[in-house]
């Protein structure tokens, strides 16, 4: 299902939604307010956190029953789009794809849920771990007697969060447990990312941790967050792009070279259209695919749709910025410019969940797979 496909009640909702967002951004700061808080150490707001939560804005895609507002993925793609102009360093789309979208799947009544929705913690997933080349490795990290031994790897908005959901190996198979930050034998390794945002390596060393959930439903959870998260990292690249390309257009209009502005040239003027083309086919094809993952129950369909999107951002974002940084000359790679905080953020975000080439591949490998079998 396509925006145009919905109701015009529907529609107008999510341009509202648009609306309160670009507000609430725009009034906190924009993206001055990013580089602020990047060059203070990293980290978010936690007063920004409690402003988003009051508009809703962590509990779109979550069930009313659950205490959420229940518009679905497009709308989460809405908040994402706009996180995605200001370059807004707080983990919406880690807690409304990953934290929330474990947590409404798995235990759906807890009470860190309706914490989430509130604004009044965060929390970081912690389910991929580091081999020793440095590459992703099969899952050693273990539950066993209340207590976690092993270690995380690439867990996005560690720093700031007051606890961790880790999915680790138990006894009788995978398990969803949750480690406050502060418990004792709990490392966490931030490493600064492009962008000044950072990654957690966790340790654990004997740490206290409740448990969720268990069982095979974990994994089909964890499967079906990630899909949410990367098609929604996919929304935030389309709304980086658009702004990307706004603050270009407005450059090459000003900029100038043998007394006219370059966006006078005939070159310049095909480059543009070309990265607005491009900017536009990317946030169609990515707001089409959360729309259908809404409307999807088929678990490999939807993981399909995320690497479409994926693929499709990350395509676009690093076409776009990186021909921003040209279009601006050589001052486009000093910092006090916005569209640098554009390009290392389009870098950071595109590697994270996998790359355009990563979700090509596991495009093609689905469809090959649905070949065979037919």
């Amino acid at each position: 299902m396509t925006q145009t496909d919905m109701q015009p009640s529907d529609q107008q909702d999510l341009r509202m939604l648009r609306e309160s967002a670009r507000t609430l951004f725009e009034r906190a700061g924009g993206s001055g307010r990013s580089r602020k808080l990047r060059d203070a150490g990293g980290g978010w707001d936690a007063g920004m956190i409690r402003e988003m939560a009051e508009a809703g804005i962590f509990g779109v895609t979550v069930p009313e029953e659950n205490g959420g507002l229940g518009m679905g993925l497009a709308a989460g793609g809405v908040i994402a789009e706009e996180v995605g102009r200001v370059i807004a360093p707080e983990p919406v789309v880690v807690t409304v794809g990953l934290s929330l979208g474990l947590l409404r799947r798995l235990c759906p009544d807890h009470a860190m849920m309706e914490q989430l929705v509130e604004g009044a913690t965060v929390l970081a997933v912690a389910w991929q771990e580091r081999g020793p080349n440095g590459g992703p490795a099969e899952p050693s990290c273990r539950y066993a007697d209340g207590k976690l031994t092993g270690s995380k790897g690439w867990v996005a908005g560690a720093g700031g969060a007051r606890g961790f959901l880790v999915v680790a190996e138990g006894d009788a198979g995978p398990v969803l447990v949750l480690a406050e930050a502060g418990a004792d034998g709990l490392s966490v390794e931030e490493r600064r990312q492009a962008d000044g945002s950072a990654m957690g390596e966790l340790s654990f060393s004997g740490t206290p941790a409740g448990e969720l959930a268990s069982g095979g439903a974990v994994r089909a959870a964890l499967a079906e967050a990630v899909n949410d998260a990367t098609a929604l990292a996919a929304a935030e690249l389309v709304g980086l792009s658009e702004r990307a390309f706004e603050i270009t257009l407005d450059y090459i209009k000003t900029r100038e070279q043998f007394d006219k502005p370059i966006g006078s040239f005939q070159v310049i003027q095909h480059r543009a259209v070309d990265l607005n083309v491009m900017c536009e086919v990317a946030q169609s094809g990515v707001r089409e695919a959360l729309g259908l993952m809404d409307r999807e129950t088929d678990p490999k369909a939807r993981a399909r749709l995320a690497s479409r999107a994926k693929a499709r951002a990350v395509t676009a974002a690093k076409k776009i910025t990186r021909d921003a940084i040209q279009l601006h000359g050589a001052v486009g790679y000093t910092d006090e410019f916005e569209i640098a905080l554009s390009l290392n953020r389009a870098l950071v975000l595109s590697a994270w969940l996998g790359d355009d080439a990563y979700h090509r591949r596991l495009w093609f490998e689905a469809r090959e797979e649905e070949g065979a079998a037919q």
